[in-house]
């Protein structure tokens, strides 16, 4: 056979093997903690990844763009990227409550909204849109109630999620996570009798005394 008709073969066989790369081999080879993984690296599902889960993916390279579906806290998020790596856009939103993977803590509550996100490599370039609940509550181990709230993203010095969560006459928190710093700044401010006064004062967020603070959180 000549040069030619053996290079033939290696590139079908390696265009065949990045089309038919399992999921599971990725999974395996970074070591992901990853369950009930199928299909490909380009279209397939996972029972949990993490925290997360179910969750499905297709990408399509040659069209620059892809999407994937997670369930998160009882509640399922649509994910979609197209234009990388150069001029991207990321769009998400949340769709409808699911049966997610169980966690220590269960959260509820009615999502709504689209936030969407341009950049160019790692860069991000501008954001729109937010993210709001209503009635959000923790559910499990016990009962209570958090009130509303909203997230958004700030591409102002990087990449920032913004976030507030209120309760009249209860409790009003405020967050500002820097995602490439690794780092979240939390402000508190609270009521006396504030249901989350205790539980934030036994965690050592605030002092004996304190109705208010800041944390800052590092991962």
């Amino acid at each position: 056979m000549s040069r030619g008709g053996v290079a033939w073969l290696l590139w079908v066989f390696v265009l065949t093997l990045l089309v038919e790369l399992p999921a599971s081999w990725l999974v395996r080879g970074f070591g992901l903690p990853a369950t009930g993984v199928s299909g490909s690296l380009w279209q397939g599902q996972a029972t949990q990844l993490g925290p997360f889960g179910p969750l499905q993916w297709a990408v399509q390279p040659w069209r620059l763009q892809g999407q994937g579906a997670l369930g998160f806290q009882g509640q399922a998020w649509q994910v979609r990227v197209e234009g990388w790596p150069w001029r991207w856009r990321l769009d998400v939103q949340p769709t409808a409550a699911q049966v997610t993977v169980p966690a220590a803590y269960r959260l509820v509550g009615q999502w709504q909204g689209t936030l969407r996100v341009h950049g160019a490599g790692r860069r991000c370039q501008a954001a729109e849109g937010r993210i709001s609940v209503t009635d959000l509550a923790l559910s499990e181990p016990w009962s209570l109630g958090l009130g509303q709230g909203w997230l958004e993203v700030q591409c102002r010095g990087g990449w920032h999620v913004l976030g507030q969560l209120a309760q009249q006459g209860q409790h009003q928190l405020q967050v500002d996570a820097d995602l490439l710093g690794r780092q979240a700044q939390v402000t508190l401010a609270l009521q006396p009798d504030a249901a989350l006064t205790p539980l934030l004062r036994g965690a050592q967020w605030l002092g004996p005394e304190a109705t208010a603070g800041q944390r800052l959180i590092r991962w």
